[in-house]
């Protein structure tokens, strides 16, 4: 049967910081697949913020489908990894409990190729892209283990498809999430994991 409602839960890699209204991928796949698509992404939002609006922001819309994903915020303020796999396995439990799919989404890169130590985070740059890196890893073991369907972001990234501050995607790198996630959602769709 084919989904009415997705929701799109996330942090601003899925609310679309910096970017035109509209061109984000949640609204992106909107106008290309005939689904309904609501975008949850908030800026700024770690995984334990996320569970947190669970109820209100997904629940409560009563979608077929959710798709998760977080956790760089998390990483940028250095919560453990297991923390961040603990809320998303909660989300998803939550998820299973009304009746929703969840959809595990793995973030894009990150593309900085020019370190600022200067720069607001709270942990160095360097720093957060190798744990980005070894969550993202961490993140498809989860995904494996738990047999959950997801959607691969990182793939046809590219620096270019980013804003200067190579981890927010620009509207061209919101196009390519978008593409990936519509052959992953038809995938995912054909298989009737739902």
């Amino acid at each position: 049967m084919k989904p009415q409602i997705i929701v799109c839960m996330g942090d601003s890699l899925t609310e679309g910081y910096g970017i035109k209204p509209y061109s984000d991928w949640p609204s992106l796949l909107e106008k290309t697949m005939d689904l309904k698509f609501i975008n949850s992404g908030i800026s700024g939002d770690t995984t334990a913020g996320m569970l947190a609006r669970f109820q209100h922001m997904v629940i409560d819309h009563k979608p077929d489908y959710v798709i998760i994903m977080g956790g760089v915020n998390d990483i940028s303020i250095d919560i453990p990894e297991n923390h961040i796999i603990g809320n998303i396995l909660a989300m998803t439990r939550l998820a299973r409990h009304h009746n929703i799919q969840s959809i595990i989404g793995i973030p894009p890169p990150f593309f900085q190729s020019n370190h600022n130590e200067d720069d607001s985070m709270f942990i160095k740059l360097p720093v957060f892209e190798n744990r980005l890196v070894k969550y993202s890893n961490t993140l498809q073991r989860f995904i494996d283990s738990d047999e959950q369907p997801s959607i691969d972001f990182t793939l046809n990234m590219n620096a270019g498809h980013y804003l200067q501050d190579g981890l927010h995607p620009n509207e061209k790198g919101h196009e390519v999430m978008a593409d990936n996630a519509r052959k992953q959602l038809v995938r995912i769709f054909t298989k009737g994991t739902l």
